[in-house]
């Protein structure tokens, strides 16, 4: 008899972990698996590559109409009073702390119940859904995303096995008081080399021409850094250098990122493309890939970009070093717009550095399909 697994994930919306889970789903070994997928939030723009056999279950089945706008109130008031005492709850903990009881337990029992991502979709697996073995997936730093050890700590601690998606992410898991690291295992987010090498030829984009083409791919938060690259945008102007950049992504921070771009008249410096469900053509035509990200768990776009050839600069957030050994397959800058422009002048006017990075580069193979699909059907399996 096929295991019956379930999988929560809040949405199938353009993101690192909802692409890894889009490429992890058709490896999963379904002469073994029954496979359901739970989604918070439908109509995401990989919610298109779920695979036929596996079944998509709405949660908002799940929702009491008339208790959840109850307790929405109490959320959205609850989420005024912390930034007007300035305390610091990640919006995840604040919603279930208030919302819990508006979400009604799965009915039927399975074999292994994952929780894909951290917060809500963790808390609702702890909570609300019965299953013998329990999973949790972490792929962003926890406590620098906002989290708190304290509240999540009994969360996890309702967990078998919690994956990180990089040995350093699973070092900090432990360090900062989340879960122990006997009960913490990884693997890497998975990526499908063959398939983003062929999307990445889907499309007639061009870039800026006789300009150094930037790109950097990610939702528009916080997290990702936006603002920053806007500022080191304005510095790679004042230096002089003939460049377009391309931010790929869309999301809470879009507006002030456009009215960052105004305030230093980078109209014609920077396009805005929004969300793309096939964002590796632009990859492909970047001359440097650049990640800005304040923190990640993996950093999947810098995989990507690689994947696709492309020199890449990346901030120092702790896990980069799981991917780039800096001046050999990338350049790490420091957090800071003065750092990555240096960065990106240096392989701008340098052809023998970025001649070099790229080069090694080529010979790079990602195998986390064949790797770390192996994980995933021995984890389970063994649950």
């Amino acid at each position: 008899m096929k295991k019956k697994v379930l999988i929560f994930i809040e949405s199938l919306q353009c993101g690192g972990a909802e692409k890894s889970l889009i490429s992890m789903l058709p490896l999963i070994d379904n002469t073994q698996m029954q496979i359901e997928v739970l989604l918070g939030k439908r109509g995401g723009i990989f919610e298109q590559y779920v695979p036929e056999n596996i079944r998509i279950i709405d949660f908002h089945q799940q929702v009491h109409t008339l208790l959840f706008r109850l307790y929405q109130t109490i959320f959205s008031l609850r989420l005024r009073w912390n930034r007007l005492i300035r305390r610091q709850e990640h919006g995840a903990e604040t919603r279930w702390k208030t919302m819990n009881k508006a979400y009604a337990p799965l009915a039927e029992h399975y074999d292994i119940a994952i929780a894909y991502q951290q917060g809500f979709p963790t808390y609702y697996i702890a909570d609300k859904v019965s299953a013998d073995k329990k999973i949790a997936w972490a792929n962003v730093d926890l406590q620098k995303a906002g989290y708190c050890p304290q509240y999540n700590r009994p969360f996890y601690n309702q967990y078998d096995t919690v994956v990180a998606v990089s040995a350093n992410l699973q070092k900090m898991l432990a360090d900062d008081g989340f879960v122990p690291s006997d009960r913490t295992t990884v693997i890497q987010d998975i990526l499908n080399v063959a398939l983003i090498r062929e999307m990445a030829t889907l499309t007639d984009f061009h870039e800026q021409p006789s300009s150094l083409t930037l790109v950097t791919v990610g939702r528009m938060v916080y997290q990702k850094g936006y603002d920053i690259a806007v500022e080191t945008a304005n510095l790679l102007r004042k230096q002089g250098l003939d460049f377009h950049w391309y931010f790929v992504g869309d999301g809470a921070m879009r507006r002030e990122v456009e009215n960052l771009i105004r305030k230093r008249h980078l109209e014609s410096r920077i396009t805005l493309l929004g969300e793309q469900a096939n964002p590796y053509p632009f990859m492909a035509a970047a001359d440097i890939y650049v990640q800005t990200s304040r923190f990640e768990g993996f950093g999947i776009t810098l995989a990507e970009a690689r994947i696709v050839g492309k020199p890449v600069i990346s901030t120092n957030f702790p896990v980069v070093y799981d991917q780039i050994t800096d001046g050999q397959n990338g350049l790490i800058a420091d957090m800071t717009p003065d750092s990555i422009a240096e960065k990106i002048m240096l392989l701008a006017r340098d052809t023998r550095v970025r001649e070099h990075i790229t080069h090694n580069i080529s010979l790079e193979r990602n195998n986390t399909a064949e790797v770390e699909s192996a994980k995933i059907n021995q984890l389970i399996r063994l649950s």
